[in-house]
Order: structure tokens, then sequence, then C-alpha cells
């Protein structure tokens, strides 16, 4: 039986709360290289407990995989979602107007959301900004997620680096119980 199987034991007949995932965790080829970014623990440990609701928003926004590499970059007066090699390549607009449709949307019935880390649509306070020469300037968060915290005020969006441990992916999983509780 696993460590947070006896957090359950009496809230096994509830619905499974409703948590929104970046599809490269549960092991989904959909980053720009082709790859995933499969989570052990997360998938191990959470998705029996959780419904998991699997997206990509930049697959959703129809960026193709695989596709050129884009990092958030601090223009004059805004932040875009510039290529890293194609210095012509601006996806800014497709990920934002799917960014707002999803998080208005299908994700508003999600009590929680997990991310991945440093990515220019999923990261939440990780993901680099650079200046137009490309030096890092700060950290954000990713088009989508601040597109999330926007529509959704009260969603916990947490990011996968935060759940590396049984006692993190505890904590969340009781706050999603409790939060879909309300």
């Amino acid at each position: 039986m696993s460590d947070l199987s006896a957090i359950h034991l009496t809230k096994q007949r509830r619905q499974q709360p409703k948590v929104g995932i970046s599809a490269c965790l549960v092991g989904e080829r959909v980053r720009y290289d082709g790859g995933d970014k499969y989570h052990q623990l997360i998938n191990d440990e959470l998705s029996p407990w959780l419904d998991l609701q699997v997206i990509c928003p930049e697959v959703e926004a129809g960026l193709g995989i695989p596709r050129p590499p884009v990092q958030l970059v601090k223009t004059q007066e805004e932040i875009r979602a510039l290529g890293v090699e194609q210095s012509d390549l601006d996806v800014t607009n497709a990920l934002e107007t799917t960014a707002k449709q999803l998080s208005s949307t299908q994700c508003q019935a999600f009590c929680a959301y997990i991310v991945k880390s440093r990515s220019p649509s999923c990261g939440a306070g990780s993901t680099p900004i650079y200046d137009t020469t490309n030096q890092q300037i700060d950290n954000s968060d990713g088009l989508y997620v601040k597109a999330l915290k926007t529509a959704n005020p009260h969603m916990v969006i947490v990011e996968e680096s935060s759940l590396n441990d049984i006692q993190g992916c505890r904590d969340f999983l009781e706050q999603c119980y409790l939060l879909s509780e309300r």
C-alpha cells in the first residue's frame, strides 16, 4: 500500500478532485523536441487519487510536434514568446489566445493544476525572461499559467518540482481534496 493510500481510506467514495496537468508530465511526447518529462512520483502516487485532465497548451495552440523552441523575451513594452534559434518566430498571439480560451472554459472545473517548471507556457514563477540581447533578466509565469491565474485566481497551481517527494505529494493531495469539498 502506498504511503498516500492511508490518507484516502475514508475518502474512497468521494469523487476524485479534478486537476489539470501538463501533458509532458504524464509521458505524452508533446515537448518542442518531441520528448516528454514523465514524472514517476506524480504518476505513481497522485494519479490514482486525482482525476487528471491532461493538456498541452502549445499543442492546443497548433504549434506542432516537434516545433522550434521558444523563450519569453521582454521587448520594449511587453513579453513575447519568440524563437530561440529563429528570431523572426513569434508565437505569442497563438499561445495567449489558446491560454485565455482554455483557462476560461475547460479549466474552470479544476481545483488545481500541475505544470512543468521553466516552460514558456507552463512555468509558475520559474520561467526565464530574457532581454533582446538574450540575457536572462528575470523569472516569471509562462503565458498559460498567467492566463490561468487571471481566470481562476483561487486555483492552486504547482510545478512538478514541488512534488519530488512523498511529503510534497501528500500535502498537494490533501489540498486538492479540501478544495474539491467546497
